[in-house]
């Protein structure tokens, strides 16, 4: 091997360590404290992970509980707008100390999205804070749904915000930055949601684990989910799962 080789070959290497870095802190920071790359128990373990309280799906939504107003504006608790779990799935993991079904506070939710990016540099951390500042935010809500299978975990968070501009400005950057970045695998499009992107971290062959994160807005509210699981992922299982949350809590005034 010659001198200019020697050199060359650790960059890869240290290209992907700063990627998989990147993702990491991508997720900790649109996630706002989910699971990211938990790894997912097979046995009786597991099931001590779960909610000490009672997993309760939510009934059908009574006429004007919950919906949008034209324009993106939401109204009716945040657990009813988030997906209800489907006959396919089972309660997933705790998200934290939060549990696995959960509506928090704007104070709550802005102290859960600071702690998640704990462990970035001083002054990335302040930038980051800021931001989630300047989202005022006004509650957040978080779910999570394991496939029956158990070999994939999926976090569904909505946030919801005072100010829409710094919401859809987020979600931009978030589709810029991954792009621009150029080493995370592209996720599948959602059907009647163009805005919504999802991306892969870098992966290495041999790899046991994968996940996959997915960012949209709609009017007010920030929505983020979370895919972890076996290799190969069930991406399309999950994108499936987002657009129906999604559709959910779809603008009238726009079409699916």
């Amino acid at each position: 091997m010659s001198e200019t080789e020697a050199e060359a070959s650790p960059a890869p290497r240290k290209r992907r360590a700063l990627a998989l870095g990147i993702a990491a802190a991508l997720i900790a920071v649109a996630a706002g404290g989910g699971i990211g790359y938990a790894v997912l128990q097979h046995d009786d373990a597991a099931d001590d992970k779960t909610s000490a309280v009672p997993w309760k799906a939510p009934v059908p939504a009574k006429t004007g509980e919950f919906g949008a107003k034209s324009g993106g504006s939401h109204y009716g608790r945040l657990g009813k707008l988030l997906l209800p779990l489907p006959d396919t799935y089972e309660p997933g993991p705790d998200v934290g100390e939060f549990g696995n079904d959960v509506e928090l506070d704007g104070k709550q939710a802005a102290t859960m999205m600071k702690s998640s990016v704990s462990e970035l540099s001083k002054k990335n951390r302040r930038a980051v804070e800021k931001s989630i500042d300047d989202l005022h935010l006004q509650g957040a809500g978080m779910r999570t749904y394991s496939a029956d299978g158990g070999d994939y975990v999926i976090e569904i968070q909505i946030v919801q915000v005072t100010n829409k501009q710094a919401a859809a400005e987020r979600n931009q950057f978030f589709n810029e930055f991954t792009k621009a970045l150029g080493v995370f695998r592209n996720g599948p499009k959602i059907t009647g949601h163009d805005k919504a992107r999802c991306v892969l971290p870098p992966t290495e062959p041999g790899e046991k684990l994968d996940a996959m994160i997915c960012q949209a807005t709609e009017g007010d509210l920030l929505v983020t989910m979370t895919l972890t699981g076996t290799v190969p992922l069930h991406k399309t299982e999950a994108a499936d799962l987002l657009k129906q949350q999604l559709d959910r809590i779809q603008d009238p005034g726009v079409s699916a």
